[in-house]
C-alpha cells in the first residue's frame, strides 16, 4: 500500500494552504446559476456516449497509453508539475479501468457550443478563446485528486496562469452518490446549473459511486473583466 504526504511533496510546485481542518471557502467561490436548456444537452451528450470508448478515445486519461502502456514521449513534453503528479496518479492506482469516463469538446458538442459559451458570456462577461469540455462519469469511476495546471491552455494561447479562467459547472441535478471536492469544500445538493471556480494550484476530485451519471461541463478561457 502506496502512502503520500501530500503537502510534503506537492507544497513546493503547487501553493497552496494544504491545511485540511481549515474551513476554506475561497478554495472554490461560488459563481452562481447558469440559465441554460442542460435537459436538452444531456440528450445530446447520452448520444455521443454510444459512440465513445473512454478507454481508447485519446482524452483524459487514456491520453497517455496506447495499447495499454505509458507514451512515454506524451508524458516527457509536459511540465514537472504534472509529471509529478503523473507519476503519483500510477503510484496511487489510477488505471484506465477507474480513471476513464466520457470527455466531449468543443465541436463535439456541435450546435450546443456557441449557445453554451453566450450563456457564459450573459452570466461572466466577454470570455475570450472559450473551450468546453463535457464529461459523463458512468458509477464507480473517477476522476481523482490532482491540481489544475491549465499546462495544455496555457501552450497554445500563449498566456499566463493569473490569466485563465477555468469554472465547473453542474448540468444535472445533484444526487445520492455523486461526490465532488474542491480544496477544503465538498459540493452537493446543487442544482444544474450551478457553477464554481476551479482556481489553479487547488486540489479537487469528483467520483461517481451511485446509481446513475454525473455529468459536469468546464470552461476554459481568458476573462480580463
Amino acid at each position: 500500500m502506496y502512502r503520500i504526504d501530500i503537502k510534503k511533496e506537492f507544497k513546493d510546485m503547487f501553493p497552496w494552504h494544504y491545511d485540511a481542518l481549515s474551513p476554506q471557502k475561497q478554495d472554490c467561490p461560488n459563481l452562481g446559476k447558469l440559465d441554460f436548456d442542460f435537459s436538452s444537452l444531456i440528450e445530446h451528450v447520452f448520444e455521443l456516449c454510444k459512440k465513445q470508448n473512454p478507454k481508447t478515445s485519446g482524452k483524459g486519461f487514456s491520453h497517455y497509453f496506447e495499447n495499454n502502456a505509458v507514451k512515454q514521449n506524451v508524458i516527457d513534453s509536459r511540465d514537472n508539475k504534472f509529471k509529478k503528479l503523473f507519476d503519483t496518479w500510477l503510484k496511487t492506482n489510477w488505471t484506465k479501468d477507474n480513471s476513464c469516463f466520457y470527455e466531449f469538446h468543443d465541436t463535439e458538442l456541435t450546435d450546443f457550443y456557441n449557445p453554451l459559451v453566450q450563456a457564459y458570456q450573459n452570466k461572466f462577461g466577454e470570455i475570450q478563446n472559450a473551450q468546453l469540455r463535457v464529461f459523463v462519469k458512468p458509477p464507480m469511476t473517477a476522476l481523482g485528486l490532482h491540481a489544475d495546471t491549465f499546462g495544455s491552455y496555457k501552450r497554445k494561447y500563449n498566456v499566463k496562469e493569473n490569466e485563465v479562467f477555468r469554472a465547473m459547472t453542474f448540468i444535472d441535478d445533484w444526487e445520492w452518490g455523486h461526490y465532488t471536492l474542491v480544496g477544503n469544500e465538498v459540493l452537493h445538493q446543487y442544482q444544474a446549473g450551478q457553477t464554481y471556480q476551479i482556481k489553479p494550484n487547488v486540489f479537487h476530485c469528483s467520483g461517481n459511486i451511485g446509481f446513475n451519471p454525473q455529468i459536469t461541463m468546464n470552461i476554459t478561457g481568458v476573462k480580463y473583466a
